[in-house]
Parts: C-alpha cells; structure tokens; sequence
C-alpha cells in the first residue's frame, strides 16, 4: 500500500472529533502533520502542493452524527399535539 493512499486516513483518524467548520478542520489537519513529525517544508506541501490531500483527509474524516429530530407525535413534550380527552 503506499503511503499516499493511506496517510489521509493517518491524519484523519488523528484529529479532534466533532469538527464541523471547515476552516477548523482544515487548521487541525496542519496541527496533526506537524504532531505526527513532519517538517515545516512536508507540511507546506501536504497543505499547499498536494492538491488532493486536504479533500483526502476530509473525506476520511468522520462526519458528525445528525440528531434526530423529535417527532411531533411523541410523547416526551407534553406541549406537542396531545389528543384531546374525550
């Protein structure tokens, strides 16, 4: 396997979860490159040379979950469509 195939899974397994801004995802990208020991220049090129890398990190990085949203006819709101006594 070579290394450009899996390394933006590296990076993307290494990030903060829960990063839902792009710019904030993308700064923590930089942030995981120079923890995993890259140099200044390796992470200049991930960032700016390699065109595909950042897309390649944010396509393997877990998307946050989406609540569910709450049903008008549960019963967890009191305030929420309750039939009427009869």
């Amino acid at each position: 396997m070579s290394m450009s195939s899996y390394y933006p899974k590296t990076v993307a397994s290494q990030m903060k979860r829960g990063l839902s801004n792009e710019t904030a995802m993308i700064c923590e990208i930089g942030k995981v490159l120079r923890d995993l020991g890259n140099s200044p220049r390796e992470v200049n090129y991930y960032m700016s040379v390699d065109e595909d890398f950042i897309s390649d990190v944010l396509g393997c990085y877990p998307k946050p979950e989406k609540r569910k949203s709450v049903s008008s006819n549960n019963n967890l709101n009191p305030w929420i469509n309750h039939p009427k006594k009869t």
